[in-house]
Formats: structure tokens, sequence, C-alpha cells
């Protein structure tokens, strides 16, 4: 089903007060302190995170960073889908994907804080963090 043209940027938002975090999980050389390959991987997890979580929040204002549509797969986009669906219960919301963008952005902002606790805040390197989260 065909998206309808957006009001607003297609392009995903990312608040700059949790970019740090972002960095850290995708930046070092080593996959042990940033087990994510990029931006995109870690908001698709912080964003499944959120929903599992029941928990959206709201982007504040000032100043975002953005990735670009074409950056996300079909798969990506099905995954971000069926959240927003999952989240108003109406299939019909696959006609905005303006929408579809805030219910991501709002639950990847409250999944990144979660995220971040489970990975960098605990003792250990990220990856075993992650692997054990996942596991658990």
């Amino acid at each position: 089903m065909p998206e309808t043209e957006v009001s607003r940027s297609d392009r995903v938002n990312i608040d700059e007060s949790v970019m740090q975090t972002y960095k850290l999980l995708t930046e070092s050389t080593s996959i042990e302190e940033s087990p994510f390959g990029t931006y995109k991987d870690v908001f698709m997890f912080a964003a499944s995170m959120g929903y599992a979580g029941g928990v959206r929040k709201k982007l504040p204002s000032g100043k975002k960073h953005t990735i670009r549509r074409e950056v996300f797969s079909e798969n990506d986009f099905l995954v971000l889908k069926t959240i927003a669906i999952a989240e108003t219960g109406d299939v019909q919301v696959l006609l905005r994907l303006d929408e579809i963008l805030t219910i991501a952005e709002e639950y990847a902002h409250a999944g990144i804080h979660a995220l971040k606790a489970r990975l960098l805040d605990q003792h250990g390197r990220p990856l075993w963090n992650l692997v054990e989260m996942v596991s658990s």
C-alpha cells in the first residue's frame, strides 16, 4: 500500500541529546565497544525496544540529526509500519508516512534511553551486554 504525501520531511529525526549514545554504539573500531554498524541500526533497535517497553517519548524541540529515508530498507520500513499499525490499531496509518515516522521516532527516543542503560551504563562491554539482553 503506497504512502500518501507527507507534510514533514521523510527523514527520520534523532534528538541531539541522544547523539552521544548513537556515536558510542557505532563509532568505535572495536565491535565489542560499538556493536552496531550504523545509526539506522541503533534507531531500529531503539524503536523496537521502545515499543516492547510500551514507552513513547516526544522529541524535544531543538537541534536534530536525521537519517535519510533511502538508508532504510523495505524490511526496515515493514517493521516501522507494523509498529505504527499496532500503536494505532488502524491499517489506514499505512497511508500516512508522517505518522509512521513520528511513531517510530518517539518509540526510538524512549528506547535509546533503555538501550543506553542496558548496554553502556552496566558493567561489561556493550556487545556482551547486548548478547545478554537478547538471550535473556
